[in-house]
């Protein structure tokens, strides 16, 4: 594995040690069978031959799934409790503005699910308030997909047919996001692992209210859930709140978040990184 790890790092810059070992070797069994190599040795020697089939590898470790709202409970509690909390505090700081950060968006489904959900509430109750909504990926392929924000009807079944008529465009079997939507949210490429940015550059400073980071800290190892974690709570304002997947909850619990509601994946951020 140390070879086929330098290996790749050497000649394509990808640190694939970085992934959970079970997530790590499941990827690589499935490139094995589907090329018949019996060995990670063989397999190593298929890839020094097989340029394309590195770049398959590669997109097989890029975490690209999501769903318009995915989690029904979380969107109930970002609807009924979070947002006009939020915005209540703005109220009264006179502040207008209330950002949210959509880390790891893959294709936009996550972060226009926010924006629908933050345009019903927003122009319903406080007109006055506004929102900005940046989302980022590391595979700039997946950020193009989200700008397109055009979705087959298999991406649009979680979503209600008032949300669908009202935020959504037919294209024969296809369905677009409408252009008061897209606007209002900020898309680019972002990794999270790189050291040398904090907060993603269109957002200028972070300091956000929401950030959500769901169903991604469980394919990397702990060392490296714990740096997305520090750079997560760099960037979240005071009392801000930090929505992850379900199945991430005990990794929240074990670095010092605290659930805002049981069994929610929504924490916010007190004590310290890493001092359990």
């Amino acid at each position: 594995m140390e070879n086929l790890s330098r290996f790749l790092s050497d000649i394509y810059n990808v640190d694939v040690l970085q992934y959970d070992a079970t997530f790590l070797e499941m990827a690589l069994n499935k490139r094995m069978l589907a090329n018949g190599c019996d060995s990670v040795i063989d397999y190593r020697l298929y890839l020094e031959n097989n340029q394309n089939e590195a770049s398959l590898l590669i997109d097989s470790l890029n975490i690209s799934f999501s769903m318009f709202f995915r989690n029904p409970l979380t969107y109930a509690y970002l609807e009924q409790v979070l947002l006009p909390v939020l915005m209540e505090r703005k109220k009264k700081e006179n502040n207008k503005e209330i950002r949210i950060w959509s880390a790891a968006c893959a294709a936009g489904q996550e972060a226009y699910s926010v924006a629908m959900l933050c345009d019903e509430i927003l122009t319903k109750g406080n007109p006055q308030l506004s929102y900005r909504i940046f989302a980022t990926d590391s595979d700039p392929d997946e950020i193009q997909r989200a700008q397109q924000g055009v979705y087959n009807i298999v991406a649009v079944e979680n979503v209600s047919l008032r949300r669908i008529q009202n935020y959504f465009l037919k294209q024969d079997d296809f369905f677009s996001i409408t252009p008061v939507i897209k606007q209002m949210v900020n898309f680019s490429t972002f990794d999270l692992l790189d050291e040398s940015l904090i907060s993603p550059p269109a957002s200028i400073y972070g300091d956000f209210d929401i950030i959500f980071c769901c169903n991604l800290l469980f394919y990397y190892k702990p060392e490296y859930r714990t740096r997305i974690l520090e750079k997560m709570e760099r960037n979240l304002a005071p009392n801000g709140f930090l929505i992850t997947g379900e199945t991430e909850r005990e990794t929240l619990v074990q670095h010092c978040y605290q659930e805002v509601f049981v069994n929610s994946a929504i924490f916010n951020a007190k004590g310290h990184i890493g001092s359990k």
